[in-house]
């Protein structure tokens, strides 16, 4: 408790009152947070236990996205699809950080304790070389324990990425990403295997 303490009080009298301003305001951001979640879970298509969709995060067709138990989805994330019939699917354990772009117009599966870290771009449309064009499918599935670095890119045409694969931060990924992989780069090119 005291270490968690120091984060915000220096244990002078004299920051008291900043750290009780800093207290009541993280209660309150947890309560809120609570209900955002709670009001979230009644708008998805299905919803494991113990989801947390933080504030700001925005949303479009939920009835397409199902959420498995542990699932967290932090501030400032968008999870949108081109697609009315399009569907998302994020498994036990996943996490995806702040202020991410998550396109699911082609389908997008999402497996057991992913980590998606702050800032990444996942597409799953393209247009080819005409932006006014039809958007066209491209599937993605995401398998266990893969960590998709911060501000990393995955672009429309990869279909894959590995288990236990490692996608670098900034690594802009134009092709599917083997199991036991470290990819990093742009474009990105293999670092080296996990053992």
């Amino acid at each position: 408790m005291k270490n968690n303490l120091f984060k915000i009080w220096n244990f002078r009298i004299s920051g008291l009152p900043k750290a009780s301003y800093l207290i009541l305001k993280i209660i309150s951001m947890n309560i809120i947070e609570k209900i955002n979640s709670c009001f979230w879970r009644l708008n998805l298509k299905c919803c494991g236990k113990n989801i947390t969709i933080q504030m700001g995060s925005s949303i479009r067709y939920p009835g397409n996205i199902t959420l498995g138990d542990g699932v967290a989805i932090g501030r400032g994330c968008v999870l949108f699809s081109e697609f009315s019939d399009s569907f998302l699917k994020i498994s036990h354990g996943s996490q995806i950080n702040s202020n991410c772009a998550i396109d699911f117009s082609g389908d997008l599966t999402i497996l057991e304790k992913v980590l998606i870290s702050e800032g990444v771009n996942i597409m799953t449309h393209d247009h080819g070389y005409d932006p006014f064009s039809k958007p066209v499918k491209c599937s993605l599935v995401i398998e266990e324990n893969a960590w998709i670095g911060a501000h990393a890119i995955i672009l429309p045409k990869v279909n894959y990425i590995g288990k236990n694969a490692i996608i670098a931060s900034g690594a802009v990924v134009t092709k599917d990403v083997e199991d036991n992989t470290i990819v990093g780069g742009n474009p990105a090119k293999i670092i080296k295997q996990r053992v």
